[in-house]
């Protein structure tokens, strides 16, 4: 009996002991983090403490200890040295840099600050010019904030006319008339009073025009430069956590009242307290954790007024901007690594043109040439292995055969084989098909069809999920799904916008066509295997290459690969249109000779500009097609991209009845002239409508033209024509979907990018005829008003197609948010439209539901509104 129980306490402790390892190993792998807090415990951190008891920092591998707040501490000189990794900090934290102390702020909770001035009703002060010779009880860092001595001096009271006491944080104080006014937070002192039924007044710095950025979130530059991973997981993880904080404040406040009450504090002041916060950190913006470059500037300006910057503060450098960290330095770890190193290997995406291709066992396309600039940055040469295909490409990063894959997707399954850098490329989806298929809203209507894809390719699960009724052929590349189409094998075939726009330049121009726009798109990363250090190399190099610089190198591609191959039979055609056209114009000419000199003259003035025309056209196409490729405004380029499709469409139905029209009196003219029945009138008549129609054709091209043009410097221009031109594009596609649109314009001068405003309103109509295509009721109607309020322009959008679902509505202008799959649609669309409104035409853009009666029927649907200043 006693062997037994011998061996059962043997099994005990070695049960004991592996849980107590396995849990210590798993311990060890979570990065200890420190956080200090700016004040004691209560919902003002509920965001850091929820992101901690629900798992947030674990989930990304952190294991982080919340610091109480304790006086004396100098907690910005703590973080610059680096014994304190993250904390919370005011307004301030710019004075601080002018100390040598090289922090850097994160993002800014609170959007205007929560500290306000308090008096009782009874005491007689209602006003801030009541304040001169009064008692005033702050804290030190209450009275130095810029938005209290600029509500202040802005009422013209001087700071020195003021009595200041140092603050006992008891609001008896208030009521007991120790002090006249007192300095205290929004999100409690007001519900204090409220409860002794006290009748107060609220001197708010907001309320003055002094929205100050508070609690802002912030770090070293030395944290930055050599664990940027740990920076980006822990601000990723406590902004998740404070969203979960305001989505469920009651919850928050349990939590508190459990484990963070240290200040004793009451359920019903932690709600109150957590209610007014988030109106904070939701003030004038969707995005929480928003930090506007000119709002602090004006912060930074309101300081420097005051004499209160001794040395000057490089504000690129205080605030935290992930697309705009250029020189980024490697860690020692990092620098070891890469000498340790001869070279890197990767392996590459074959015959996926512009972006990558393997031609004589040389790497060439956009992502080579970026990686020759990942190359220049980490000072160490990146080695091709060759490869056959994507598949296999991939089959060799998992067994180690090379270091990288620089065009890799992220997916859940390479998730567990990879560490995936910040995307460096989106790529929208496109369906290509033969020439002579009409255009397609949505391929959901291709039943019973067979459409090839890439294997390998992320999507083909969430297409085969999502169009169930399309069979969906693997082949090996673009080509091989091409070749398929043409010998009718398939359908059609599903593939990047850039490379199947670039198969059609080169190759199928006049057999192959963009027939669909699909929701899909993929974000391009480069993946390196589960190394910190290898990651955080490339991570690295991928944040300090700006924008401007990957879509000079994709347009380069583009441009040069297309001016090489273009496919002159376009040209052919067009010439001998132009020589028919030209042939006519003699024929009339003898016809007609007995005519006065005068009509003479015109005629021949009128050949002579068609003449220069058709001579320039040429020349004009290739010049549109430039414009077209080097798009220098950098918001809208991706956006347009992925419009290519609808713009394709417009094209078609703009052109189709026009060219009919041509081909039809033309032939016309050629039978009556073969029967001998051709008379004058006919002739005449025949001749006007085709010179009209080339003239129109001649218009579209420019109109199209327009909204593809780059507009380097902003103009003067009127918004009825910007308005008209936009419709002109869009129209025929709206007539064809049963869309009406209802004007009601006043003509108003402003100054921006015209071409960009137009872009912001196919934005919008789209979005309204989206919405609209599947609404049952006959009437589908949007209401297009231009007027003038206040010296402003007002553009007003509206529909009837039922409005937005008021959960989402708030996060509509947040980028890479959609209402779709989270594996379709980029989401950008609003995102980017809100940023030519807010920085390019310094206005306001907003969205909401409406109710509104038309024709003595109430329809429901969603307002946009734009507003831009009006150009004297």
């Amino acid at each position: 009996m006693e062997p037994i129980l011998n061996i059962t306490k043997f099994r005990f402790y070695i049960i004991f002991f592996l849980i107590f390892f396995t849990s210590s190993l798993y311990s060890q792998n979570l990065k200890k983090i420190t956080l200090q807090l700016s004040w004691f415990d209560q919902f003002q951190f509920a965001g850091y403490y929820m992101a901690k008891e629900k798992g947030f920092y674990k989930d990304l591998g952190l294991d982080v200890e919340i610091k109480p707040f304790e006086f004396g501490i100098d907690i910005p000189k703590e973080v610059s040295d680096g014994k304190i990794d993250f904390a919370v900090g005011r307004e301030t934290l710019i004075l601080e840099r002018t100390k040598n102390r090289n922090i850097v702020a994160l993002y800014a909770l609170f959007q205007a600050t929560p500290l306000i001035l308090m008096s009782t009703k009874e005491s007689g002060i209602n006003s801030i010019n009541d304040f001169s010779n009064k008692n005033i009880m702050t804290t030190i860092d209450d009275s130095s904030e810029v938005s209290l001595k600029a509500m202040i001096i802005s009422n013209k009271v001087k700071i020195e006319d003021l009595h200041f006491l140092k603050h006992t944080h008891n609001i008896n104080d208030l009521l007991d008339r120790k002090t006249d006014i007192i300095s205290a937070y929004i999100s409690k002192a007001p519900f204090e009073l409220q409860k002794k039924g006290i009748e107060y007044n609220i001197f708010d710095p907001k309320k003055f025009g002094f929205d100050m950025y508070s609690d802002m979130l912030f770090t070293s530059e030395s944290l930055i430069n050599s664990d940027l991973n740990t920076v980006l997981l822990f601000k990723k993880a406590s902004l998740k956590g404070w969203e979960y904080a305001y989505s469920n404040i009651e919850e928050s406040v349990n939590v508190i009242l459990q484990k963070y009450n240290s200040e004793n504090l009451k359920k019903d002041e932690l709600i109150y307290e957590g209610k007014e916060l988030k109106k904070l950190s939701y003030f004038n913006t969707v995005n929480l954790g928003e930090i506007k470059k000119d709002k602090i500037q004006r912060i930074y300006d309101l300081y420097n007024l005051m004499g209160l910057i001794p040395t000057p503060v490089d504000l690129d450098k205080f605030v935290f901007d992930l697309n705009n960290l250029k020189n980024l330095t490697f860690s020692e770890s990092e620098l070891k690594y890469l000498e340790r190193k001869d070279n890197l290997s990767m392996c590459v995406v074959p015959n996926a043109m512009p972006f990558s291709d393997i031609k004589n066992d040389e790497f060439i396309g956009f992502v080579a040439d970026y990686m020759h600039l990942i190359e220049e940055k980490i000072k160490k040469p990146i080695n091709l292995i060759p490869t056959e295909s994507w598949a296999e490409s991939l089959k060799f990063a998992q067994d180690g055969k090379c270091d990288i894959l620089p065009s890799a997707v992220w997916t859940d399954e390479r998730d567990d084989m990879f560490s995936f850098t910040k995307s460096y490329l989106n790529i929208p989806f496109v369906l290509l098909t033969k020439t002579d298929t009409t255009f397609i809203n949505n391929i959901s209507s291709l039943k019973n069809k067979k459409i090839s894809i890439v294997e390998s390719y992320t999507i083909i699960n969430i297409l085969k999920e999502k169009y169930k009724n399309i069979e969906f052929i693997e082949v090996k590349d673009i080509d091989e799904g091409i070749k398929k189409i043409l010998d009718g094998e398939t359908f059609g075939h599903i593939d990047g916008v850039s490379t199947a726009w670039y198969k059609i330049q080169t190759k199928y121009l006049t057999k192959i066509s963009i027939s669909s726009k699909l929701d899909e798109n993929v974000d391009i990363s480069i993946a390196t295997s589960h190394d910190d250090i290898l990651f955080g190399i490339f991570q690295k190099a991928v944040l300090s290459i700006d924008e401007y610089t990957k879509n000079e190198i994709l347009n380069r591609w583009t441009f040069t690969e297309y001016k090489k191959d273009f496919d002159y039979s376009i040209i052919w055609k067009i010439l001998i249109i132009i020589i028919l056209i030209f042939m006519a114009l003699l024929y009339r000419q003898r016809l007609l000779k007995r005519l006065n000199e005068s009509l003479i003259d015109k005629v021949h003035q009128k050949t002579k500009k068609l003449r220069e025309v058709n001579n320039k056209l040429e020349e004009r196409i290739k010049k549109e097609v430039d414009e077209n490729l080097k798009k220098d405004r950098l918001l809208s380029q991706q956006q347009k991209m992925v419009s290519m499709g609808q713009m394709i469409e417009n094209i078609a139905h703009q052109w189709r009845q026009p060219l009919s029209l041509i081909t039809t009196s033309v032939s016309g003219l050629k039978i009556k002239k073969m029967l001998g029945e051709l008379d004058d009138d006919f002739f005449n008549k025949t001749l006007d409508s085709v010179i009209n129609t080339s003239q129109y054709l001649s218009t579209t091209i420019d109109d199209f033209r327009y909204f593809f043009k780059p507009q380097r410097e902003k103009e003067d221009f009127y918004l009825e024509h910007c308005c008209s031109r936009t419709i002109d594009l869009l129209q025929a596609n709206f007539m064809e979907n049963n869309i009406k649109i209802i004007c009601n314009i006043n003509d108003v001068k402003v100054n921006g990018y015209e071409t960009e405003l137009i872009q912001v309103l196919i934005n919008l109509l789209n979005n309204s005829k989206d919405a609209l295509e599947s609404l049952e009721d006959d009437k589908k109607l949007i209401f297009i008003d231009i007027t003038r309020e206040n010296k402003k322009a007002v553009i007003k959008i509206k529909d009837n197609a039922g409005g937005i679902d008021e959960e989402i509505v708030d996060k509509i202008f947040e980028p890479y948010f959609t209402t779709k799959h989270q594996a379709q649609g980029t989401g950008i669309g609003l995102y980017m439209c809100q940023e030519i409104i807010h920085k390019h035409m310094n206005g306001y853009i907003d969205i909401s539901n409406t109710e509104f009666k038309y024709n003595h029927k109430i329809y429901k649907g969603t307002l946009a509104i734009i507003i831009l200043d009006i150009v004297k």
